[in-house]
């Protein structure tokens, strides 16, 4: 295949030695060559910026970055923005693995297709164990194109991976929010939104879930604010006209995050007092904002028309104080152990 199409690779790094060099190898080692790969070190502790140096040392595509802790992947993502030089661009945490012929396999399904989202096949992987879950293309077939918009809809139940190569001018197009750990849930779903149209690849990526120091494992203050991202996503959905079904689900899925998370914050012990104010404000001044009256009756039609009692019972339990604080109150004795904050 003929290099025409350049890839920027961000890989944001922050005290990821354990599986760090086994990343970048299989990053250097793909069979399609043309590509940049931009790491960012956020202030790692650990030997993470030796590593990156030694790369990029021997193989000019490695880029070294270094900023302040800014503790989130998006703002890591935010500072390398407007040096993304790539058509296309991809990213991967600091412990996920590629088949060698990943950018290859995508690359040709772009060039076949004109696609602004190209996905491969991805493994939930954890290295000790075989038979690890796949997801390939949508219900195993690679040949379908998908509208953006439908893309983003089967995201939203992860019928789809989001670990696209998306093209580049829709990645640097968007501010990366940072008030959530998790922003890039939310943006992802609005690059497919945005997309002409979402194909499938070979070449697997290998999503690494046996990382214990993963952001994504680990639990603290950060883990209250994934709120934020959730309610981006309803009103993303609900401004570009999803269907009912699709804004009813992200509505009720919001009620009960928001009571699985405050039951969770009653059951933590907080070894930074502020901390512990800090999450109390944030939840008592979503519920205020987001949870009123024109989000909980809005949808209510098709709620009352397909009999969903699950709802308005949720609807019940946030407009009564005093069944809310039960349904908080058993949640979080259920929970058992306390949960430390630190």
């Amino acid at each position: 295949m003929d290099d025409s199409l350049f890839i920027s690779v961000f890989i944001p790094v922050y005290n990821g030695e354990n599986y760090l060099r086994e990343t970048l190898l299989s990053v250097q080692n793909q069979s399609y060559t043309y590509f940049e790969v931009l790491m960012v070190d956020d202030s790692s502790t650990d030997s993470s910026l030796q590593i990156l140096n030694e790369f990029a040392k021997v193989d000019s595509r490695f880029k070294v970055f270094t900023k302040e802790n800014g503790g989130m992947v998006a703002n890591s993502m935010n500072f390398i923005r407007p040096k993304i030089r790539g058509d296309y661009f991809f990213y991967a945490s600091q412990d996920d693995l590629f088949s060698s012929d990943l950018f290859e396999k995508m690359v040709q399904r772009q060039i076949e297709t004109d696609a602004d989202s190209i996905l491969p096949d991805m493994e939930v992987f954890y290295e000790k164990q075989i038979n690890n879950k796949q997801i390939i293309g949508l219900n195993g077939n690679r040949k379908v194109e998908l509208s953006g918009k439908l893309a983003c809809e089967k995201s939203l139940t992860w019928k789809i991976h989001g670990f696209a190569l998306f093209r580049s001018r829709l990645v640097k197009a968007e501010f990366f929010p940072e008030d959530a750990f998790d922003s890039d849930e939310y943006v992802t779903r609005k690059l497919f939104l945005n997309s002409n149209k979402v194909v499938f690849s070979e070449g697997v990526f290998y999503y690494r879930q046996d990382n214990p120091n993963a952001i994504t494992k680990t639990f603290g203050k950060k883990n209250f604010y994934i709120l934020n991202s959730s309610w981006k996503l309803y009103l993303l959905i609900k401004q570009n006209t999803f269907s009912d079904a699709v804004i009813f689900s992200q509505q009720i899925g919001i009620l009960q995050q928001y009571a699985d998370i405050y039951s969770t914050f009653r059951n933590c012990r907080f070894e930074v007092a502020s901390e512990k104010v800090d999450v109390e404000i944030f939840l008592a001044d979503f519920k205020k904002k987001h949870l009123t009256n024109s989000f909980l009756f809005h949808n209510f039609r098709f709620i009352i028309l397909n009999l969903k009692w699950k709802y308005i019972l949720w609807v019940i339990i946030y407009e009564t104080s005093f069944l809310f604080r039960l349904v908080i109150n058993y949640k979080a004795r259920f929970k058992g152990n306390l949960i430390r904050v630190s």
